[in-house]
């Protein structure tokens, strides 16, 4: 269902803006809908796309006094939408811990016998970010991170010390993380395997 314009009902947007929560109301009823499935076809993850719904609809009252009653409100909401959603990449892009306890939850949650679409999306991205690692430490991540192994069994597996399947464990993963934060697909992919972890 498209979004039905109320931009022609001057009315409605006057008293919105004079702070009557019917109206509130009844752009929250005819936008929600459509604005939760942008959302969620943006960041690809449920609880998120309902929480950022909230948060517009809960920004579009805060500033209700600064609507543009001359200007269509679809695009009054459909730019906060789009603001939003940057805004909370650019936080995460910010936070290294954060980015850190993304690209875990990814490689944990990685199962390549998985046939769900998020886990095929992933599996083409860290596929193709193991293939560009050198060898020995595109085989410890392997079997560590995809395999499931302890450090103890690969270290006697490769005749190498922990220490060593650590380095390239860490090594590796710094690596893995720039080529999925390198694109969008990839970012989106990461901050939903992190918030599948945490419900």
């Amino acid at each position: 269902m498209a979004i039905v314009d109320f931009d022609d009902n001057d009315d409605l947007l006057k008293r919105l803006k004079s702070g009557e929560e019917s109206a509130f109301e009844i752009l929250y009823n005819q936008y929600s809908v459509d604005i939760y499935r942008k959302l969620l076809k943006m960041v690809k993850d449920i609880s998120l796309a309902e929480e950022l719904t909230q948060d517009i609809f809960v920004k579009i009252w805060d500033k209700r006094n600064v609507i543009n009653t001359e200007q269509p409100f679809r695009y009054y909401i459909l730019t906060i939408a789009n603001n939003i959603v940057n805004d909370f990449y650019r936080k995460v892009s910010r936070d290294s811990r954060l980015q850190d306890e993304i690209i875990a939850a990814s490689t944990e949650l990685y199962n390549p016998t998985e046939e769900d679409l998020f886990y095929k999306e992933s599996k083409n991205i860290l596929d193709k970010a193991i293939a560009g690692l050198p060898k020995q430490q595109a085989l410890v991540f392997d079997l560590c991170k995809i395999q499931g192994k302890s450090y103890e069994e690969v270290a006697k597996m490769l005749n190498i010390s922990t220490s060593t399947i650590s380095n390239h464990i860490v090594k590796a993963t710094k690596t893995i993380k720039k080529e999925f934060f390198s694109s969008k697909e990839g970012f989106i992919l990461l901050v939903s395997a992190f918030l599948a972890s945490r419900y």
